[in-house]
C-alpha cells in the first residue's frame, strides 16, 4: 500500500476515527479509580493521540511530498541516528558496456487537457537511469514538449533542464505539486517559454543517505559524477537533447538548489545555467548526509558554494538564486553570494518581500525559473 496514496490515507483516517468512537462509548468503564484505572485511561488516551499525529502527518506527507515511499520513510528514520557511516559504492557497467542506461517502466499523465496526445502536450516517462560511470541508478521522470512530436522539428535537439526535488523529495510532487510540465506546457503555448525536455530527479539517489550531490571519497558513491555525467550521457544518447553545454541546465529547490548551482559551478563544461530555488550554500553535514567529506576541510571547502565563489576563479555560468528577505534563512548568504560572483559569472536574483522554506514559495518561483532557463539555455537546430 502506498505512502502516499488514497487507500492507505482513508485507512488511517477510518481507523483513526474508530479509535475515537470507541474511546468515547468505552470511557466510562475506564473510570474506575486505582493504578490499573488510570493506567488504562492514560493508554487509550496515548493510542487516540498517536494515530490522530499520525494521520495528520500522513496527509501533510502526501501533500507535501517529504516521503515518497516506505522504503524513504525507513531508511531515512533508520540513518538519522547515525552520525556517521561507510558508503558501499556501487559497481560500474564498465568501459563498453552495452546495457541500455536507461529503461522506461511506464508513463505519467501532463495534467492538462489533451492528455493522450504528446503532440499537444507532451509526455511523462516513468524510467531507471543506471549510471554508466558510477554503477548508481535512480528513478526519474522525463518530460518531453508538444514540439519533440511534431514533424517540423524532428532533427531538433532541445535544451535539457534536470530538475531536482529537495531531500529526501518526491519526484512524483515535481509533477503533481509543483506542476513543471504543465507549467511549462502552458508557457511554450504562451511563447514565454521554450521547449525543453525535463529530467525530474531526486537527490536521494542511495536509500535514506543525502550525499548533497558530492563524489563522496574513500570508496564512497559519486554522486556528483553520476548527476553531471551519467545522467547526461545517458538522456543524451537514448533522446534528441542538446550535446553541448550552451542546451543544459539545472533547478530544484533547498537540496536540489544547492546542487542545481554546485553542479554547474563544478562543472560549467556540461551545465551553462542552474536555477537555485530557496537553496542554501554552504556544504551541510548532519545525520542524514554522514560524513560527506572524510574530515578533510579542504575538501569539504571545495563543495561550500559561498567558498568557492570567494577563492575561486567564477565559472562561465548564469545562475538564477531565489529567496525572501522575511521568512528564509538564506536570504543574507544569497546576497553576499550575488556580490562576490564575477564575470564571466552572471547572477540573477529572485527576491520576494515575504515566503518561507516551502512548496507555496516553490510554487510561486517556478514559472519565472523555467522562463529564465528558456531564455539561458539553446537547442540545437535542425540538420
Amino acid at each position: 500500500m502506498s505512502l502516499t496514496g488514497a487507500p492507505f490515507l482513508i485507512l488511517l483516517t477510518v481507523v483513526t476515527v474508530a479509535i475515537f468512537v470507541l474511546l468515547v462509548y468505552f470511557w466510562p468503564r475506564l473510570s474506575g479509580g486505582g493504578p490499573k484505572g488510570i493506567t488504562l485511561r492514560v493508554a487509550a488516551f496515548a493510542v487516540a493521540q498517536l494515530f490522530l499525529l499520525s494521520t495528520a502527518a500522513a496527509y501533510a506527507n502526501s501533500y507535501f511530498g517529504f516521503y515518497g515511499t516506505w522504503n524513504d520513510l525507513l531508511g531515512v528514520a533508520n540513518a538519522s541516528s547515525s552520525r556517521s557511516y561507510t558508503f558501499a559504492a556501487p559497481t560500474p557497467l564498465g568501459a563498453g558496456a552495452t546495457e541500455d542506461p536507461i529503461t522506461i517502466t511506464g508513463h505519467q499523465a501532463v495534467g492538462l487537457p489533451g492528455d493522450g496526445n504528446p503532440a499537444a502536450v507532451g509526455q511523462i516517462l516513468d524510467t531507471t537511469i543506471k549510471g554508466q560511470t558510477t554503477g548508481l541508478s535512480a528513478d526519474a521522470m522525463i518530460y518531453f514538449p508538444p514540439q519533440y512530436f511534431q514533424p517540423k522539428y524532428a532533427d531538433t535537439r532541445f535544451p535539457a533542464v534536470i530538475v531536482s526535488s529537495g531531500y529526501p523529495g518526491s519526484v512524483v510532487k515535481l509533477v503533481t505539486l509543483l506542476r513543471y510540465p504543465a507549467r511549462l506546457a502552458g508557457g511554450i503555448a504562451t511563447g514565454q517559454d521554450k521547449p525543453m525536455v525535463l529530467v525530474m530527479m531526486s537527490p536521494m539517489i542511495i536509500p535514506g543517505r543525502d550525499t548533497e550531490c558530492t563524489d563522496v571519497p574513500n570508496g564512497g558513491p559519486l554522486a556528483g559524477t553520476f548527476w553531471s555525467q551519467d545522467v547526461t550521457t545517458a538522456v543524451e544518447r537514448d533522446f534528441r537533447v542538446a550535446t553541448d553545454a550552451r542546451g543544459w541546465g539545472l533547478v530544484g529547490d533547498s537540496t536540489g538548489g544547492y546542487c542545481a548551482l554546485k553542479l554547474a559551478m563544478m562543472n560549467s563544461d556540461k551545465f551553462s545555467a542552474a536555477a537555485s530555488l530557496s537553496g542554501y550554500l554552504d556544504a551541510l553535514q548532519d545525520g542524514t548526509t554522514g560524513d560527506l567529506y572524510d574530515n578533510n576541510q579542504a575538501f569539504r571547502n571545495l563543495n561550500n558554494l559561498t567558498w568557492r565563489i570567494n577563492n575561486l576563479p567564477s565559472p562561465p555560468i548564469a545562475a538564477l538564486l531565489s529567496t525572501s528577505k522575511t521568512g528564509e534563512d538564506n536570504y543574507a548568504p544569497t546576497m553576499a553570494f550575488a556580490a562576490a560572483a564575477k564575470a564571466p559569472m552572471r547572477v540573477s536574483t529572485l527576491i520576494r518581500a515575504q515566503g518561507g522554506h516551502n512548496f507555496n514559495t516553490w510554487n510561486a518561483e517556478v514559472p519565472a525559473a523555467l522562463q529564465w532557463l528558456s531564455a539561458q539555455l539553446v537547442s540545437s537546430p535542425p540538420g
